[in-house]
């Protein structure tokens, strides 16, 4: 399992979420605390978008976050009013650059958190479902890449909220075929640079843990704390200080959109 966070409002410096508050991103490669995977030390990857191009900037290293201080020294220095990050633990594939979230392609963004149960037996026919031109982008072995393919081929571009429920809906299709008991869990974020897009859902009830907050007022390592722009929000795996009066759940299967400053939240279609 992995931890990752999403941002979309104000233009602000990365690090005014990467490593400033107390229980920041970077910390929670070190200790995450809502997750048996305390440690997240197999990658760290930041993708970010600007006025200069339409593409987004990516960032992506096999290094623990930790230990990375390119990452420290370029969310100092990166401002942007839209960006994912992520830190990695492994469960499906090698610990590579091209395995590293976010996953790109055009100008979107997607990021994972979770991982689809008997995937050495489903993997071969969900390829067979990936449209050409995606499966042809996809770079690593990740079974999060390839979830983000096939919400390609099912439309993300033109309706997120109906790719993304279909996308869990066909991967629950092959697991059923495959009598697969091993659970489907995920929470996810996908962006295509002017909104945000983020679900969450398990097969077991046993969902990943997902939040968010708008207009925060964050606590920060040196004890200040610091207001983010009241239209901002952020979406995080596990909150990044200790007040959770901050933050709001998203529920079970539940399907979060953020745009010009406005949250909706509403729940995957899923038969």
């Amino acid at each position: 399992m992995c931890r990752w966070l999403a941002y979309c409002g104000e233009p602000i410096p990365l690090c005014e979420l990467l490593s400033d508050p107390e229980h920041s991103l970077l910390q929670q490669s070190r200790q995450a605390i809502q997750t048996q995977y305390t440690v997240n030390g197999d990658g760290v990857g930041v993708g970010w978008y600007s006025a200069e191009s339409p593409e987004p900037g990516l960032y992506r290293e096999t290094r623990a976050a930790w230990n990375d201080e390119n990452v420290d020294s370029l969310s100092r220095h990166v401002r942007s009013g839209l960006f994912l990050a992520h830190v990695r633990a492994v469960t499906r594939g090698a610990v590579a650059r091209i395995n590293t979230h976010p996953f790109r392609m055009g100008q979107w963004l997607f990021q994972h958190n979770g991982d689809v149960g008997g995937w050495d037996r489903v993997h071969q026919d969900l390829d067979q479902r990936i449209e050409a031109p995606y499966y042809a982008a996809r770079q690593g072995q990740t079974d999060s890449e390839s979830l983000f393919a096939l919400a390609m081929s099912r439309g993300l571009q033109d309706d997120p909220a109906g790719a993304l429920s279909r996308m869990v809906q066909e991967v629950e299709e092959l697991r059923r075929a495959h009598d697969v008991a091993e659970p489907f869990r995920m929470s996810v974020a996908v962006t295509n640079g002017q909104s945000l897009w983020a679900a969450r859902y398990s097969s077991n009830g046993d969902t990943p843990t997902l939040y968010w907050g708008r207009g925060l007022s964050l606590a920060g390592h040196d004890g200040e704390v610091y207001t983010l722009h009241e239209d901002s929000t952020v979406v995080v795996s596990e909150p990044l200080d200790m007040h959770q009066y901050n933050w709001q759940e998203v529920p079970d299967r539940g399907l979060m959109h953020v745009s010009n400053g406005d949250v909706s939240v509403s729940e995957l279609e899923i038969a």
